[in-house]
């Protein structure tokens, strides 16, 4: 019998010494989530434009050090947004000197700022958020060079990069198509069509995808992604195309004014006319 209340004792005492050791762990733990919170709330409250500053400030009594936190940096860029998007770029920077992790916030907000038409400010986002780890991120360089064409900024390192991501991947129509971009607003079409013309050919070859891609562009055509405009002089956005029609449509509209600057406008017109076809815009708003 007392060889039972001992080990009952015994078992006692080793829950009592994990629960002495992971107490303050689940405490540190229940702190940063309810300082998670008030910053996701602030986050809200800032969209709907309404003042977030109790939520800000009950995120810095929870959390040890508010800055830590994904989430406080999220808030920071949001109300960087919201007030210029020129201002987004620094709040990145300093997301990233505090935490290499938060680089990702770079590709986000740059993609959120293209979507506004706001090229140069992408271009400055990508930059503040670079980490020696995406040196050579074949992704981030594809599309650095991008944005830089679309800016029309900085061309010359725009090619030098699209080039280094082409000496890895020389059929990768979408680097192709970048490059078609870069060579376009250097002013040098006749080689930009080059890679216009294969970057075309490789989207369109339904032959080269896969089971898996082929599955996938069915469900997103067929039951993901409505396709039938309301109207029929209704424009497509980009998300009722689907990304994968856009990104089609985008290679198109880039053959399009390559071939339109080398006079060839009768081919420049096919291809207008395969997007009013497909219910999609014509202008610059098809990035």
């Amino acid at each position: 019998m007392k060889s039972g209340k001992s080990t009952f004792s015994t078992t006692l005492i080793v829950l009592a010494t994990i629960g002495l050791v992971a107490a303050p762990v689940i405490a540190d733990q229940f702190r940063t989530e309810v300082a998670r919170w008030y910053l996701a709330e602030a986050s809200n409250r800032l969209v709907a434009e309404r003042d977030s500053s109790h939520q800000l400030e009950q995120a810095g009594r929870w959390a040890e050090d508010v800055t830590d936190l994904r989430d406080y940096w999220i808030f920071r860029v949001e109300q960087a947004l919201a007030d210029s998007p020129k201002k987004v770029a620094a709040v990145i920077a300093e997301a990233v000197a505090k935490r290499k992790s938060n680089a990702f916030l770079a590709n986000t907000y740059s993609m959120q700022l293209a979507s506004r038409g706001l090229f140069a400010e992408a271009v400055d986002v990508l930059e503040a958020g670079k980490i020696p780890e995406l040196d050579d991120n074949l992704e981030w360089l594809n599309n650095l060079a991008y944005f830089r064409a679309l800016a029309g900024v900085d061309l010359d390192q725009a090619l030098s990069d699209i080039d280094r991501v082409l000496a890895k991947t020389p059929h990768a129509a979408d680097a192709r198509d970048t490059r078609a971009w870069v060579l376009f607003q250097m002013g040098n079409p006749q080689l930009a069509l080059e890679d216009a013309d294969f970057a075309v050919k490789s989207l369109t070859v339904t032959g080269d995808a896969s089971w898996l891609d082929s599955s996938l562009t069915w469900l997103e055509d067929n039951v993901l992604t409505p396709r039938e405009p309301q109207t029929p002089t209704k424009l497509f956005t980009r998300r009722e195309a689907g990304e994968r029609l856009w990104r089609i449509a985008t290679l198109h509209y880039h053959r399009a004014k390559i071939l339109e600057a080398l006079g060839r406008d009768e081919e420049a017109d096919k291809e207008f006319q395969w997007l009013k076809e497909h219910n999609l815009p014509i202008d610059g708003s098809i990035y």
